[in-house]
This record gives C-alpha cells, sequence and structure tokens, in this order.
C-alpha cells in the first residue's frame, strides 16, 4: 500500500451553457455563479484548460494532470491496467448536468474516425447518463426512429422535420441511458443527470433549435450509425442485481470503456476487488470512506471522489441511507 495516497477530493468546474440550469446549487449545496445558466459541472477532468484541481489532502491545490505526470501514476490507474493503455490522459471524464431547455441534437464519433479526420492522437465519445432528478414531462432523445436512412435525415433536415426521425424517451429517477458512438441524442429540459464519458471533447451538432451556434451537419451524418438499426437497440439499461440490500449492488452498464455500479447501503459495505481505480459519485445521502488502517474522508451528495488503485480496498460506512454510483475501467 502506498500511504501518502488517499480517496481524491476536487473542485467542481462549472459550465455556462445555453441551456443550462440554476439547481447544482439548491440540489447539492455547489457553490454556482449567481447568475445561473450553469449547465455543467465537470467533477474530475483531465482535459487542456480544464484540468481537476484537488480539494483535500497534502496533494490539495494540485492538477490531477500533474499527479498523474509524476511518479503516482501506476499508483493511481493500476500498474496493470496503466501498461495496457496507449494513452496517458486519465481515461473518464465525471460531470453533473442540469438542464433548463433542450441541448442540441448531437452525435459522437468512434475512435477510429476521429484519428482519421480530426487529430490522430484524439479518441472519440462514448457516454451514459444516469438520471437523478426530473421535472413532469421530462425527456430524452436516444437514436432514430426504425427505418430511418441518411436520405430520409438530409429531408428532414432540410424540410425543418427533423423531429419526426428521433426516437423520443420518457425518463425518470434511476434511469440509465448508454449513448455509444453513432447514436443521435439530446437531453429536454428539466433533468439533472450525471454523465460518465470517455475522456473527449468530440462532438458534432446535427441541430441546434435555431441557436446561433456552429454545426457539424456532414461529419455528424457521416457517423451516424444508420447501417445497424437494431445495434444498441436497449433504450434504458437494465440493472442485474449483484448483491441484496441493505449493501444493495447493481450492475447497471458494461462497455468497452467504463463499468457502472450502483451502490445503495444502509450498513458499512467493504470494497476489495480493486485492480484499478474507482470513481464514487454520492447520489442520495452521506458517506465515510474508510482506507488505510484508521484514516477517513466523508463525501456527501454531488460530491466524487477517485479512488486510487493502489488503495487496494476501502469501506463505506455511510450516514443513513446512501446512494453512490461507482465508476471504473474495465478490467
Amino acid at each position: 500500500m502506498v500511504s501518502n495516497l488517499y480517496p481524491l477530493k476536487f473542485k467542481s468546474i462549472f459550465k455556462k451553457t445555453p441551456w443550462g440550469g440554476s439547481r447544482l446549487g439548491s440540489f447539492f449545496g455547489k457553490d454556482v455563479p449567481a447568475d445561473g445558466g450553469i449547465g455543467e459541472s465537470w467533477e474530475i477532468t483531465d482535459r487542456d484548460g480544464d484540468n481537476s484541481i484537488i480539494a483535500n489532502g497534502v496533494y490539495k491545490d494540485m492538477r490531477l494532470r500533474q499527479l498523474l505526470d509524476g511518479p503516482r501514476m501506476n499508483d493511481v490507474l493500476g500498474y496493470e491496467y496503466r501498461h495496457k493503455r496507449s494513452e496517458n490522459r486519465f481515461p473518464i471524464l465525471i460531470k453533473l448536468i442540469d438542464t433548463a431547455d433542450r441541448l442540441s441534437i448531437q452525435v459522437h464519433p468512434d475512435d477510429a474516425y476521429v484519428r482519421a479526420h480530426e487529430v490522430p492522437s484524439k479518441s472519440g465519445k462514448m457516454e451514459a447518463w444516469y438520471i437523478i432528478h426530473t421535472e413532469p414531462g421530462a425527456w430524452i432523445i436516444r437514436g432514430l426512429r426504425p427505418g430511418m436512412t441518411r436520405k430520409h435525415l438530409e429531408s428532414s433536415l432540410g424540410n425543418g422535420n427533423l423531429e419526426n426521425c428521433l426516437n423520443l424517451l420518457s425518463v425518470r429517477p434511476g434511469d440509465v441511458i448508454f449513448i455509444p458512438p453513432g447514436i443521435v441524442h439530446t437531453i429536454g429540459p428539466g433533468i439533472i443527470l450525471l454523465e460518465v464519458q470517455q475522456n473527449s471533447d468530440v462532438t458534432y451538432r446535427l441541430y441546434d433549435w435555431g441557436r446561433p451556434r456552429e454545426l457539424h451537419v456532414q461529419k455528424a451524418l457521416d457517423v451516424i450509425d444508420f447501417a445497424s438499426p437494431t445495434r444498441h437497440k436497449q433504450d434504458k439499461m437494465q440493472p442485474i442485481l449483484l448483491s441484496p440490500p441493505p449493501r444493495k449492488r447493481e450492475l447497471l452498464l458494461k462497455c468497452e470503456k467504463f463499468v457502472l455500479e450502483s451502490l445503495e447501503l444502509d450498513v458499512q459495505c467493504d470494497i476489495d476487488d480493486m485492480r484499478t481505480f474507482h470513481i464514487l459519485t454520492v447520489i442520495e445521502g452521506l458517506s465515510k470512506i474508510a482506507y488505510g488502517r484508521s484514516e477517513a474522508v466523508e463525501v456527501s451528495a454531488g460530491e466524487s471522489v477517485l479512488i486510487p488503485a493502489a488503495l487496494q480496498g476501502y469501506k463505506l460506512c455511510p450516514h443513513g441511507r446512501c446512494k453512490i454510483i461507482k465508476s471504473s475501467p474495465p478490467f
């Protein structure tokens, strides 16, 4: 065990957007700007210009990139996992999203398309949403309606009927939505969600409801998955029970870029199956994370914490009922 590593908390990075709301402050107690319009809070990120700053312990005020550029990279990521990867960036980006209006209709490319048509060192984007809160009538768009072709979509863009091509879904808290590359999607108003995504900033906007922002129509049409209408057909993921209450644990999603689990706890839960890092995002309640011999870090709703692989295990000690989403790389 590496004695001077510990569960790492980070300062939120707030992003003002045309569709952003004002509820991340009231819902999670975050210190958001008073003028509102905050659509995203980046909780853990290793991007140029948007690099998370550690908020606790001996590494406080150090950026995540600085920590990973030093001798601690293997200790954070895990030696085996680190040496299976070709890139040095932290692989996962964690966001909280609050929508007061609808986002653009967009699609993400896969790794191969980005490396061929954008920057060879960059990657595509695969993401998933865990729905935390919804207002009445909340909806998302995931994918196209059956039978849609590129010709249909191009024609609908031209005559203003794009919405008729899209698969609209009602959502409620607890829903898990998987958005692989090639799937057209957007988020409607009145939703707070957790987004777990591949560490990438490549998005192609197909349509933006008349907002004066750049569109990427041709690239979007190039990467939309028209050829396999049944691929990724499941609109909402169905959880798989791994262990029952009072230490309820469910597998929400396993894909090639990350694994998501839900933990609903009323009593202490020991996690000792670490082979790489874990990210814990508290959705409800408050929990102490105990590690080492007697150390502990406390996390509350709306906070994400990075558990370095070198800790090898930890204990979750909830104060009453607590709900946590655990994100980790597949291994």
